[in-house]
């Protein structure tokens, strides 16, 4: 399977050079966090963030502000900068990633039966066989918080961050720096890019009072999870719809595993995650540091 890209063909004539064009992936950071922090400085300045100003965001606006960050953050950003490198021709390119499902079934099955399973097992670490007889008698749970998750809010969100995060700067990056740095700076930058989170203190999904040791500890935690997300995106021909619902299968599994084992020791999650990062390591070693990249530095095409 070949790795798609943003980049034009030949014969498609680029406008003239801007900082957009000479620094992309530069621009899309910066276009990524601006878009995102304007949007969600409402929330954060106002009493459910920091306080500095007298007002409280109503439930149903906080909502939009929230989820309309992303997709005027990542993902304004991934097409703006784009339709500067590549006019419409590259566009279209683009956006044809959002409904490329036709991928190896193993991808699917990897996302979406592999990050329950790593929390399962690091429940049965702390609980033993507990979390296993839990999912035998709530196994509707999968049905009516696994799935509903997976497939609506934090969905919503992970629809605007993959089109940027992966969809683009991904896909640029590596074929400049190779696949496991690509992948470390966008989990970094996505790390930092949360920060608006980490200052709201209500509404979901408020993560405050600010803690620096918690929001480096995000911050790591993304980093671990851009390396298997990257093959995973890389394996699936760099779809973005299989970035996207990869992401929102890790989140939809935390919500899951909470409603499967309401009781579950607070280790669980810090094992899961320890967890995930050995499957990373064993992810680098595995493909020699390419996660599923083809084209890196003059590589063969393989996976």
């Amino acid at each position: 399977m070949s790795t798609s890209t943003v980049l034009p063909p030949p014969s498609v004539p680029l406008p003239r050079a801007n900082l957009l064009t000479r620094y992309p992936v530069a621009a899309f950071f910066a276009l990524s966090f601006a878009g995102t922090w304007l949007l969600h400085a409402p929330l954060v300045l106002g009493q459910d963030g920091l306080g500095l100003l007298p007002y409280s965001v109503p439930f149903g606006p906080y909502v939009a502000l929230f989820i309309a960050g992303s997709f005027m953050g990542p993902t304004l950003a991934a097409l703006v900068v784009t339709a500067n490198l590549a006019g419409r021709p590259g566009l279209r390119a683009f956006l044809r990633r959002y409904g490329q499902w036709r991928v190896g079934w193993q991808w699917y099955a990897i996302f979406l039966v592999g990050f329950p399973a790593v929390y399962l097992v690091a429940a049965t670490v702390w609980m033993g066989a507990a979390p296993w007889a839990a999912l035998v008698e709530r196994w509707p749970t999968l049905f009516t918080v696994y799935l509903p998750a997976l497939l609506i809010f934090p969905a919503l969100i992970n629809w605007g961050e993959e089109a940027g995060w992966r969809g683009f700067a991904q896909t640029r990056l590596q074929a400049q720096t190779g696949a496991l740095l690509a992948a470390l700076v966008v989990g970094f930058m996505h790390g930092i890019w949360h920060l608006p989170v980490f200052l709201l203190v209500q509404g979901p999904p408020a993560l405050g009072p600010f803690d620096l040791g918690e929001f480096l500890l995000n911050t790591g935690m993304i980093m671990v999870l851009a390396l298997l997300w990257t093959w995973i995106f890389n394996g699936a021909g760099q779809s973005i719809l299989i970035a996207s619902l990869t992401h929102a299968t890790f989140n939809a599994t935390q919500g899951w595993i909470g409603a499967l084992l309401p009781n579950q020791p607070a280790q669980v999650g810090s094992t899961a995650v320890i967890i995930l990062a050995l499957c990373s390591l064993l992810v680098v070693v595995l493909t020699r540091a390419r996660l599923g990249y083809a084209f890196g530095r003059g590589d063969v095409q393989k996976r």
